[in-house]
């Protein structure tokens, strides 16, 4: 009897379908592997990378060969590294974890990671899958996130400083007015020229400054738009030092090299005071403890083509330098590159927002000029501007024989009013020395009554915009529906102005800042009343 022998043909063919499926699956793996988006790695429990894809190797800059072998502490930052050895315990105890990480690549690029890692099993042996996203686009997104954070809380507060700028100007204003009244008042009484009429009249020079310096205030922390004019940048630096040496402590010495032909530049007043402030008040920080000098030059350069290499943002040409330098504590030189930066400040919390430097870089560049550090710790910095020179300079008058104004009165009839008393008696006596019949009141609701009885008696209105119970537009809007063809001249000690088109329906012909004086107030009423 025979002995059968197996069938070679069958058992060929049962090893060609096994094989057949171990390479379709091993391809299905392959493919799944290497196609991710995200870098996926195979660690052992020894803390060895088994197997890592092509996303892996691309995003770490590592051949598969080089990574393999490697641990998550040799792709890791240091400070990561140290808690690999929990995380791997947790791994261990609980099966899976989630957690941000960071690795290094192999060129020191830093990567910010979302890891997901699980432990499994791989070859009949535990391991640990690790997929890794670069969450590098969502960390930019949240960093950019807080960044409009914190410029949206930083606008709530200018319009918060805004509404209070608005108030205080408006309470300064009210005591500029007392000044300048009173003291007009006793100029109209002395009729010969005396020391002390001189003496007053240094009172109204001074208010003037004053005056000016809260209409500055009041549009800086308005933030408008203020149009670019030629103006002599010598006077608005030397305004600047007078009113920092009136603030400054005596342990800051102040001097001034200022050439007198710095020459024009085409900018926005309050903003070249602004960048004045920010670099004298940055000065003074730096020497507070132990007090220094300031200095502050300003004078006309050339920028040749020749120094291009040094002044790589300017094109060569015609410029005004202004340096601003201290002997304070100085710059170093891992902070002098970022100083520009917004919300960036090497002061103590609390001192400063950070916004200083980086609002004068923003308007000296939308300027077409440049800004220079040069500063060494311990010895103190200086601060170089460079502004763009008008070529075709506009002259400035100078100063010259003061031509006296001829101010004209009148005998019209003037309603007047305000809430506050002090006020009243001052404008009223202005007027009255003018020659005009004024009728006073204290109330806007009385006003309004009064003209009511009396609505053909008036010949103008003046009337201040804040007041209770009715401001000083609805005012002149019911005195407007009485009687049209009323002139009304609004006054404001908080620079809040009506839209033209408005104040024309509301029958308002004229805007007076307070504190009112004696020539404007006579020139805007005859102005109305021709």
């Amino acid at each position: 009897m025979s002995t059968s022998q197996p069938n070679n043909f069958e058992k060929l063919s049962f090893d060609t379908t096994v094989v057949k499926a171990l390479q379709q699956s091993t391809h299905r793996y392959k493919t799944l592997f290497e196609g991710a988006n995200d870098a996926i790695f195979l660690f052992d429990l020894e803390d060895r990378i088994r197997d890592a894809n092509r996303v892996a190797c691309e995003r770490l800059g590592y051949s598969h060969p080089q990574l393999l072998n490697m641990s998550p502490m040799d792709i890791s930052t240091a400070e990561e590294a140290v808690r690999w050895p929990k995380r791997l315990q947790q791994l261990r105890k609980i099966g899976y974890l989630i957690y941000e990480t960071v690795y290094r690549a192999k060129n020191g690029r830093l990567i910010p990671i979302e890891v997901s890692s699980r432990v499994i099993e791989f070859d009949e042996e535990p391991s640990i899958l690790i997929i890794a996203r670069d969450i590098s686009d969502r960390k930019e997104a949240e960093k950019e996130k807080i960044q409009l954070q914190l410029q949206l809380r930083q606008a709530q507060k200018m319009e918060a400083i805004g509404t209070l700028a608005g108030g205080i100007a408006h309470d300064f204003n009210n005591i500029l007015q007392a000044i300048i009244g009173y003291t007009e008042i006793t100029l109209f009484q002395i009729k010969e020229q005396t020391k002390a009429k001189d003496s007053l009249n240094e009172i109204i020079k001074a208010c003037d400054r004053a005056k000016d310096l809260i209409n500055q205030i009041l549009s800086f922390s308005r933030r408008k738009e203020q149009k670019r004019k030629p103006i002599q940048i010598s006077l608005m630096v030397k305004e600047v030092l007078k009113l920092i040496k009136a603030s400054f402590p005596a342990t800051i010495d102040i001097r001034q090299n200022i050439h007198p032909d710095s020459g024009m530049v085409e900018a926005d007043p309050i903003q070249i005071h602004q960048i004045m402030m920010n670099l004298c008040t940055n000065a003074y920080h730096a020497m507070r403890e132990k007090g220094g000098t300031l200095e502050v030059v300003l004078r006309p350069v050339e920028i040749l083509s020749e120094s291009a290499g040094e002044n790589p943002e300017l094109t060569p040409g015609a410029y005004v330098e202004l340096v601003v330098k201290d002997n304070g504590y100085g710059i170093s030189a891992d902070k002098i590159d970022r100083i520009f930066e917004p919300y960036y400040t090497t002061k103590e919390m609390g001192e400063g927002t950070g916004l200083g430097l980086a609002v004068v870089h923003g308007i000296i560049k939308s300027y077409g000029g440049a800004v220079k550090v040069h500063s060494q710790p311990g010895k103190g910095s200086a601060f170089h501007v460079y502004f763009p020179r008008m070529i075709q300079e506009i002259k400035v008058a100078g100063p010259g024989p003061q031509k006296k104004e001829n101010i004209l009165g009148g005998n019209e009839n003037i309603l007047l009013v305000d809430d506050d008393q002090a006020i009243v008696y001052i404008v009223k006596q202005m007027l009255e020395n003018l020659g005009y019949n004024v009728t006073a009141k204290y109330s806007s609701m009385d006003a309004l009554a009064h003209f009511s009885s009396q609505r053909n008696h008036f010949d103008l209105v003046i009337t201040d915009m804040t007041m209770p119970k009715m401001a000083g537009d609805i005012l002149a809007q019911r005195i407007s529906q009485m009687r049209p063809d009323i002139p009304i001249i609004l006054f404001t000690g908080n620079g809040d102005m009506i839209a033209q088109e408005k104040a024309k329906a509301l029958g308002i012909r004229a805007f007076l800042m307070k504190p009112l004086q004696t020539r404007d107030l006579a020139r805007t009423i005859r102005e109305i009343l021709k």
